[in-house]
């Protein structure tokens, strides 16, 4: 469970733009409502936006409707991927959001894309950061 908030950063390279290496800095916010109001301020300046949902929560996925009226209240819409997590687990008998409901709102979200990945064994985690990386070059008209 993130507390407050979790900050890492992660270097991309498209090799279809090898004079481009971008740094990604990266913000994992609490999503329990009682921290809410600490939320806003990391939204500020945000290029791009990852949400994330848990495959075996359905709890997460219902809730992004949520992240989605926070965020574009604080800095309306950016380029955005849906990510449904821990594809291992949900692969395992454990599912309880189809990859039919996460495509279908990626539609409603807006986003470029919807993967589902596992953190545990690495799954489609780099393609989300290379997916992400050329939305937002191309989004402030670098490539």
């Amino acid at each position: 469970m993130t507390i407050g908030s979790n900050f890492s950063t992660k270097t991309v390279r498209l090799k279809d733009y090898p004079n481009y290496e971008i740094k990604l800095q990266l913000w994992d916010l609490a999503g329990q409502k009682h921290f809410s109001f600490v939320r806003p301020p990391f939204y500020r300046g945000a290029t791009g936006l990852i949400y994330v949902h848990d495959l075996t929560r359905r709890s997460s996925f219902e809730n992004l409707t949520n992240w989605q009226n926070e965020v574009q209240k604080v800095i309306g819409e950016k380029t955005s991927v849906l990510v449904g997590n821990k594809l291992d687990l949900a692969e395992n008998g454990e599912r309880e959001v189809s990859k039919q409901e996460g495509e279908a709102f990626k539609e409603e979200l807006g986003s470029l894309s919807y993967y589902e990945t596992s953190a545990k064994d690495g799954r489609n985690v780099e393609k989300i950061f290379k997916e992400i990386t050329r939305g937002i070059l191309k989004s402030l008209g670098k490539i």
